[in-house]
């Protein structure tokens, strides 16, 4: 239930972060800015509540390394969506390709979301014998 209800929420942090990013290119500059900060939150709560799903989600051997490559494909998304953005902006003479872009970019998260397998890392059969340990089931 534990898990289950972590994509739940990440689903939904996530959903409202694409439509506040939606919403910021409607209406005037001050419910654009309501809009942003509601997509903002969105998003700070997806991340809080991303890292324990991708922690829990790894095998502990590739956990540290699985761990570095998720954080640089995010750091190379923190150099590639803000040069899409300002290229969308020169090209269109307006921010809201890029805000579109950003919004689609969530909803792809949420279906990514959504194809995400979560296995339990509890003791399986055999491995204390995997491991050189007999009797009790290795301690991970």
């Amino acid at each position: 239930m534990g898990q289950t209800c972590t994509v739940v929420r990440l689903t939904f942090a996530l959903v409202l972060s694409a439509i506040g990013t939606f919403l910021a290119t409607l209406g005037s500059p001050w419910f654009g800015l309501a809009a942003l900060t509601l997509a903002a939150v969105g998003g700070k709560c997806a991340a809080t509540l991303f890292w324990p799903m991708a922690q829990s989600g790894l095998d502990l051997k590739i956990a540290a390394p699985g761990l570095a490559l998720v954080n640089s494909i995010g750091n190379l998304g923190g150099f590639v969506s803000p040069t899409l953005f300002g290229y969308l902006k020169d090209t269109t003479g307006s921010t809201n390709g890029g805000l579109y872009t950003l919004s689609a970019a969530s909803v792809l998260a949420v279906v990514g979301v959504a194809f995400v397998r979560h296995t339990n890392r509890g003791p399986r059969a055999g491995a204390g014998d995997r491991a050189g340990v007999t009797g009790k089931a290795a301690v991970r």
